[in-house]
């Protein structure tokens, strides 16, 4: 019969989930805004006559506007699914620290009543 993790360990482990939950966090919102600077980018793309130009490194680069339509159209394509992806993951370890939480609660409810 294996032994029942102590308190010290299920807010140890509760902590590790907590910092992954942040780290989650941020890289949904990372995602979010180059999703949103891609969408908008294609928006003034379809909007514009003029020559499109793309940055590549520190110079600025003429480009044909299809090619960067399409190019644009790739990423947010890529970045959509990260973001679900991460959406996902982030569901997860939220289900996993809440569950974990609550066995931390009574734990210590527990230890209350004694």
């Amino acid at each position: 019969m294996a032994a029942q993790p102590s308190p010290e360990e299920h807010l140890s482990t509760l902590q590790h989930y907590e910092q992954q939950l942040h780290q989650c966090i941020l890289q949904r919102q990372t995602l979010q805004s180059q999703l949103l600077e891609t969408e908008n980018a294609l928006d003034l793309l379809g909007k514009t006559d003029e020559q499109p130009f793309k940055m590549v490194g520190p110079l600025l680069v003429a480009t044909e506007k299809k090619t960067l339509t399409e190019e644009l159209a790739a990423k947010k394509d890529t970045l959509q699914i990260r973001l679900n992806n991460v959406q996902q993951q982030e569901g997860q370890l939220q289900q996993t620290f809440q569950e974990l939480q609550r066995k931390v609660m009574q734990h210590l409810q527990q230890q209350k009543k004694k």
